[in-house]
């Protein structure tokens, strides 16, 4: 096991160093002045200060040699400064990231608990009418963009029904709300982004639950429990969770980078101030080492996902850590 992970880490490490030398060549390649998003003025800027900013980001070198740069300072633990207003990338992601971790850490624990769920009540008796039904709300769900989700989610509770906010992640005046006041609108200007983040991988997910358990009440150990009388909601619940574990955590980890993918176009709609956001301001202003870093970072999460998919897999199979 311990070498599958390290064989694991060493995939994703040169993965990790191919996408940011991609990214780094598409984003310094693209048409238009790289220092426009570091000036407020370009055109009353001196010379002299020009040449200074030239000189910082290494826009004078060879494109290699600015990538050989980003990596020596990333050795270091540093981000580099952001182009639009010279601070600290590191900084402006902290700022940020408790956000994006929030909303997709709810979707991921509100889409198990829902799908779970509804996957074993499908399974419980496939063919019938819940299961049919149930099929056609999860497809349609999941053939739905999640750019189109969030305009239907806002136009149907904020604009038309006034339920809950349109966007953003706190009313005007919430610095006079007292703590519970405040904790309340926090969550209101959550559920829309969050619901528009979940519902594609409880589609998906609830499809695959009921499947793993409907596979797996037909094998030996689960026809053996039939015989000797046990229900079949027992028999779904002492074989066919215990056998579907493995891939249910499996998917669950790589669930993780989906979400993060996501969340770009949900904090974009929604206004939410998370890393989603942050990157689609970054990548219009060409924030060069605001995007690198959370590209980065982005490919850290699907690491992140794709191990413990892999820990999930060893805990709950003891022959994959015997192997």
């Amino acid at each position: 096991m311990v070498r599958q992970l390290a064989r694991r880490f060493a995939t994703g490490f040169l993965t990790l160093l191919l996408v940011t030398l991609l990214v780094f060549g598409l984003i310094h390649s693209t048409p238009g002045d790289p220092l426009a998003g570091a000036m407020e003025s370009p055109r009353e800027i001196s010379a002299e200060a020009r040449a200074e900013l030239v000189r910082i980001y290494h826009l004078d070198e060879p494109l290699h040699v600015r990538y050989l740069h980003w990596l020596r300072d990333l050795s270091r633990g540093d981000l580099g400064r952001s182009f639009s207003d010279r601070r600290p990338v590191r900084e402006k992601i902290a700022e940020r990231l408790g956000i994006t971790l929030t909303l997709n850490g709810l979707a991921l624990l509100l889409m198990v608990l829902l799908a779970v769920p509804l996957g074993a009540a499908a399974a419980w008796r496939p063919g019938s009418t819940f299961d049919r039904v149930s099929a056609l709300g999860t497809y349609a769900l999941y053939a739905i963009p999640a750019f189109w989700a969030a305009l239907l989610l806002q136009m149907a509770f904020s604009v038309q029904l006034d339920w809950l906010p349109l966007a953003g992640l706190r009313s005007e005046g919430a610095e006079r709300f007292g703590y519970l006041a405040t904790l309340l609108d926090r969550a209101r200007h959550l559920v829309l982004p969050v619901c528009c983040l979940t519902y594609g991988g409880l589609a998906y997910l609830s499809r695959f639950v009921r499947a793993t358990l409907v596979d797996s009440a037909g094998n030996e150990a689960a026809v053996a429990a039939r015989a000797r009388g046990l229900s079949g909601l027992g028999v779904l619940w002492r074989h066919g969770f215990r056998l579907a574990a493995v891939p249910m955590l499996t998917l669950a980890g790589l669930l993780l980078p989906a979400l993060v993918a996501g969340s770009v176009i949900v904090e974009t709609i929604f206004a939410v101030p998370g890393l989603g956001r942050l990157f689609v301001d970054a990548a219009f202003q060409r924030d060069f080492p605001v995007v690198m870093a959370l590209t980065l970072l982005s490919g850290v999460f699907t690491l992140a996902g794709i191990v413990a998919a892999d820990l999930g897999y060893a805990i709950a199979d003891p022959r994959i850590r015997r192997g």
